[in-house]
């Protein structure tokens, strides 16, 4: 189906996005809205100790970075994220089980698919440590992969839209 393949490309670009620029709701300091020197998020990404711009950043990470990291967006809106998570892990577990017309099933669309059930872990493990007060600990091997890689992941969901996009009939994208 068609509508699921747009699916795929639009979710897994947007929900590497929130991964790769977003910011990390699982760090002590982010909880907040303003980190505890006083900061805005714009400010305290970019800048180093004595305020210069780190010389790494090209001026498209800087300004996109801004742009999703500002108070207000709704990247940073924690529903926002649930639902990107929710809707990523469906139409990746569709994806895996619905081909597009005169593809082969489950292996013709494998990396979009694992690249939307991967940011749907992703996301979920981090809606799940940010709203939860129970003491249960994730193991520490998914903590490593999908709170610790998450930027990886998203890459990863960048990468798999994108050449999904441009090559629609390959095998495995």
């Amino acid at each position: 189906m068609l509508q699921i393949y747009f699916l795929s490309i639009l979710l897994n670009l947007v929900a590497g996005l929130i991964l790769v620029y977003g910011t990390d709701f699982t760090a002590k300091d982010s909880l907040l809205p303003e980190n505890s020197e006083g900061k805005g998020f714009e400010e305290s990404e970019d800048e180093d100790e004595d305020g210069t711009e780190d010389e790494n950043d090209s001026v498209f990470d800087r300004k996109l970075q801004t742009a999703i990291n500002a108070r207000g967006t709704f990247f940073d809106d924690g529903t926002f994220r649930l639902v990107v998570a929710i809707l990523a892990g469906l139409t990746g577990i569709f994806k895996l089980l619905s081909a597009v017309q005169n593809d082969v099933p489950v292996i013709g669309d494998l990396f979009p698919a694992l690249a939307g059930l991967a940011a749907c872990c992703a996301l979920l493990m981090e809606f799940y440590t940010r709203k939860s007060n129970a003491g249960l600990k994730l193991p520490e091997v998914l903590t490593g992969i999908f709170i610790g890689g998450r930027k990886y992941i998203g890459i990863f969901c960048i990468i798999a839209g994108v050449l999904h996009f441009i090559f629609p009939r390959v095998l495995f994208l």
